[in-house]
Formats: C-alpha cells, structure tokens, sequence
C-alpha cells in the first residue's frame, strides 16, 4: 500500500475540467487500497467532489482561502492581507516527506512558479506535475523561468492534456524534457461502445451546444453568441443552449438580451447529465481562445457527435475538416461567422461526421485513462 497526495492548485473557481483527471486518479488509488490525501483549497462547492473521496476512505485537507471570491471590499481585503498569509505559512508547515508519491495539478502551466508554492519542490518526494490550459504568447519572466525550469526538472514525470503545452515551454524556457506524458482527461460519462443514434429534429430545429465553463477570457462565449448575432442565423431553424456556469453568466445573459436572441440562444447552467444533453445535440462547439485538450470534445466524440473547434492545443489533432468536424482558425467573431457558416451549409453531413467522430475516440482513447495515470505516478525509475 502506498500513501499518496494529491494537491490541487485550482484557486479561482471551486472545480473545472483540469481536475478531473487527478480526481479519477484518487478514486482508482483508493480502489487498489493505497492511503490517499488531498490537499485541495477551501471552497464550499468544492466540497460535493471530496466528500465522495471522503466516504471511499481520502483524508481531505482543505488551504485556508477565506475571501477568495472578492464579492465585496471587505473580502478582498481579508483575502489580500490574512487569507494570502495563511496560505503561505500552511504550505510551508505542511509535511510533504509523510507521502511515497505526490501529484501536483496545475489548472494552467505555470502555477508552480508563483508564491506560495514556487520552492515547495524542494520538500516533495516523487511527484509527478500536470499541465491543463496554457497560452502562446506567454512570456515568462527569468525569475518565474528558473523556478519553473527547476520545478519541471525535478519531477518524475510531466502529464500534460495537450503536446503543445511542452513545446510551448520548451520555447520558452529554451530547455528540452524527456519526463513527458500526454495524456488526455478520463471521461466523465459512461464509455459508449456503439454508435450513439443521431436525434431527430425537436420543433423541426437543430440543436448546436456548447459544454464550457462561462470564462470568455478562455471560452469566448461573449463572440459566440456576437457570431449568432448575424442577421441569417435568426431565419435558420436552429437554437444554441450553452451548458456552463462562471463569473460571465450576467454578462452573457446581457448580450443575448442586446442581440435580441433570446428565443435562440439560452443559457442553460451546469448539467448533470452530460450524456443526455449530448444524446440531444446535432452538433457540438467548442471554439476558444485558450484550450489544451478538453474533455467536453472528447466526450462529444465519444457520443457520435460532430464537433467545431478552434485550432488551440490538440483539438486540431482529434478533429479534421470534413472527417470529424471543422476547425475555425481562432476565437474572434469573424473566425467564428466563417467556421459555423461552413458547418451548417453541410449540416447533411453532421451524423456521418459524428461517426467518423466516435471510430476516432475508439482508436485514440485509453482504456483507463487513470490507470496509465496511477502506474506513471507509482513506477519505479
């Protein structure tokens, strides 16, 4: 039996699709009877997801980030002047040399390079150090570079959801890593071993959803709906529901409230039946400034479904033009107008698409994505 930590260094939202794999992770870890902690922060609906580890026998450990949402001034003050110092010195009065093997997640790529965490590496055991979203035109700073260098030479291995993360960093850093694993996120629905039938019409309409957190610095809902603003998309017999929640939900409402589209374009919230809504859909988009490899594509993929990307990360590599999908060239309004014009203009082709789409999943997809995990985590070297 092994005793191993995982620590999430997610802070800005209770939960989001870079953790999922590290979560899946836990569970398989608990399954094989190893001791596992979390060292998570603190955040009430974070809560929901640990106490299911909790009851499969995790210890959960919550970092203290009272204030964290900043909804008023006295929050952001105590975040600002009492909540960072706890922070600072919980983490560095932690003991990490109790664990055989530690998983650090950075929601980003680069959240190990920053206070309080940036010298941590040095306390830990084995660990291995996961890679979500990131950004091409990053420039990181020499300081931030040599902690980071440092914090990624110094692991097992390096997981990351999209190839490109590295050589991004590689670029950057003006270094090479030969600890690289990519590895896509598990799925959160159950494994379709068929083709999953292709809907009919609902109200002679098709369905066109999108599975995001509302974030439009990452998500770019904001020129989504703009795109859907085109004057041709209110003659088309075609509703857009967006499945999500965040910081941008007002906002978004406002401009589907502007754009006068408010019997076509809906915010839906957070679904707990990913499944059934993509059982639902005709198409699936996925159109971002910033992605690595989303498990919302993969899970269209999985569910037969066609699915419109932006060429970020490695979506690219899981969709092609005219086999699985489109890919629009990037996130803004035009790029958009231009990607979804081509998509329904062949909307005849969007259930043939889908299944190219699920023979693409069955090929590429792990098994158990946990498992290669789980044995990358606790191999020996």
């Amino acid at each position: 039996m092994s005793s191993i930590l995982f620590i999430s260094l997610m802070n800005s939202d209770p939960w989001g699709g870079s953790e999922v794999q590290w979560f899946a992770t836990a569970k398989y870890a608990l399954e094989k009877g190893d001791k596992v902690t979390c060292l998570v922060y603190d955040w009430e609906a974070k809560k929901a997801k640990m106490n299911m580890l909790a009851a499969n026998g995790a210890t959960i450990i919550y970092i203290p980030n009272y204030g964290r949402t900043k909804k008023n001034i006295y929050e952001r003050l105590y975040f600002e002047w009492i909540t960072r110092t706890k922070q600072k010195i919980f983490i560095q009065q932690f003991d990490f040399t109790q664990f055989d093997f530690i998983v650090v997640n950075q929601g980003g790529f680069i959240e190990v390079a920053n206070s309080p965490w940036k010298n941590i590496f040095k306390q830990l055991p084995s660990y291995v150090l996961t890679f979500h979203n990131y950004a091409l035109d990053i420039n990181i700073k020499p300081a931030k570079a040599t902690v980071l260098t440092a914090w990624m030479k110094n692991a097992k291995s390096l997981i990351c959801d999209a190839a490109k993360i590295v050589n991004v960093l590689e670029a950057q850093l003006q270094q090479r890593f030969d600890n690289v694993l990519p590895l896509v996120n598990p799925l959160t629905i159950e494994r379709s071993i068929n083709y999953t039938p292709y809907p009919a019409l609902q109200n002679d309409q098709y369905k066109i959803i999108m599975l995001a957190q509302l974030d439009i610095e990452r998500k770019a809902q904001d020129n989504l709906i703009k795109a859907f603003a085109n004057e041709v998309w209110k003659t088309r017999n075609c509703i857009i529901e967006i499945y999500g929640d965040g910081e941008h939900y007002q906002l978004l409402q406002q401009l589907i409230k502007e754009y006068n589209l408010q019997q076509q374009v809906f915010l839906m919230g957070n679904t707990n039946d990913v499944a059934g809504v993509l059982n639902n859909a005709h198409l699936v988009l996925q159109i971002t400034h910033k992605d690595a490899m989303p498990i919302s594509v993969i899970e269209a993929m999985s569910k037969s479904r066609a699915v419109v990307v932006s060429d970020v990360g490695d979506m690219p590599v899981w969709i092609k033009d005219f086999e699985t999908g489109w890919v629009a060239k990037d996130a803004t309004v035009e790029s958009m107008q231009n990607v979804l014009e081509t998509a329904w203009s062949n909307k005849e082709q969007w259930e043939l698409m889908g299944k190219n789409a699920f023979d693409v999943f069955t090929k590429k997809f792990p098994t158990s994505v946990e498992e290669v995990f789980y044995q990358t985590l606790t191999k020996k070297n």
